[in-house]
């Protein structure tokens, strides 16, 4: 299944390659495809542990239920909260992301793993992920509110500043 999203996220990553601001990674031979699905998991997963050590329980409730496509393979993730994180083992029905009224259609987020991984790894500012359409969010505006809060935390670029102590 595919989000109609996606060829504006697949465009920015292009570009963005080309630019040079993401690396371009490539999976060659017989396991390309197992190795682009293993990174698309691997990616959905820190950002799943990324959400869930930034915030307290009370605001990690507070989220709407959201999925997360990584566009390469089509790789999907859902995120439901929990009082102990977002649940592993719940089995949703695939998203709807056609309807034309936005309220009826579900919360996604739209990327490829490259891009969703380098503003994990703090390579590239979720603000300009998002302004560039390396990351596209369908969603509400009362539901975008509070993920791009959520997401703004989790994925905040973090400086760190260097204290040289002189002996």
């Amino acid at each position: 299944m595919d989000h109609p999203g996606s060829l504006t996220v697949a465009v920015a990553t292009r570009e963005a390659i080309d630019a040079g601001v993401l690396p371009e990674k490539v999976f060659d031979g017989p396991l390309a495809n197992v190795k682009l699905r293993v990174a698309a998991i691997d990616t959905l997963k820190a950002l799943q542990r990324r959400l869930e050590s930034s915030m307290p329980v009370s605001q990690l409730m507070a989220l709407p239920d959201f999925y997360v496509l990584l566009i390469e393979v089509g790789t999907w993730g859902f995120f439901h909260a929990t009082e102990t994180g977002f649940d592993p083992d719940c089995n949703p029905e695939p998203p709807d992301v056609t309807a034309k009224n936005q309220e009826d259609r579900d919360v996604v987020f739209i990327a490829t793993e490259t891009a969703m991984e380098a503003v994990i790894e703090g390579g590239l500012s979720l603000e300009k992920a998002f302004a560039e359409n390396l990351i596209v969010l369908d969603a509400g505006a009362a539901h975008a509110a509070l993920l791009h809060a959520a997401f703004g935390t989790a994925l905040a670029v973090e400086s760190v500043e260097r204290v040289t102590v002189e002996v």
